[in-house]
């Protein structure tokens, strides 16, 4: 049961930024004062700033959607568990979604910060 926890939490967060690398859009904006993409699925978390811009940050404001975000892939993760997580889940995928999910986030906040450099 462990197990399963741990990996659906896992999931959860490796759903969570891959759904924000992947959902950066460009805006047809023209104007250096106005934000040039947008990024988050299901709800926009991030409007990125033109690239010389940026403060390094997103702005505090930008943060509860970024976890509302998370919320809403765990959900989605323990819903898939709960469906599909008939079979004993080991402890070696729980080590492999585990450290994938740490290594993931590591990555995505590298990412924002160069988004917002």
């Amino acid at each position: 049961m462990k197990n399963k926890i741990i990996s659906a939490i896992s999931i959860g967060v490796i759903l969570n930024w891959l759904s924000l690398f992947f959902s950066c859009r460009p805006l047809p904006n023209i104007d250096i004062n106005q934000p040039i993409a947008t990024g988050g699925f299901p709800f926009k978390v991030f409007e990125y700033p033109f690239p010389p811009m940026g403060h390094d940050w997103p702005p505090a404001g930008s943060w509860p959607m970024f976890f509302l975000n998370l919320v809403v892939w765990l959900v989605v993760s323990f819903f898939i568990f709960l469906l599909f997580g008939k079979k004993k889940v080991n402890k070696k995928n729980t080590a492999i979604f585990a450290i994938s999910a740490v290594i993931l986030s590591l990555l995505g906040v590298f990412y924002i910060m160069l988004k917002f450099d």
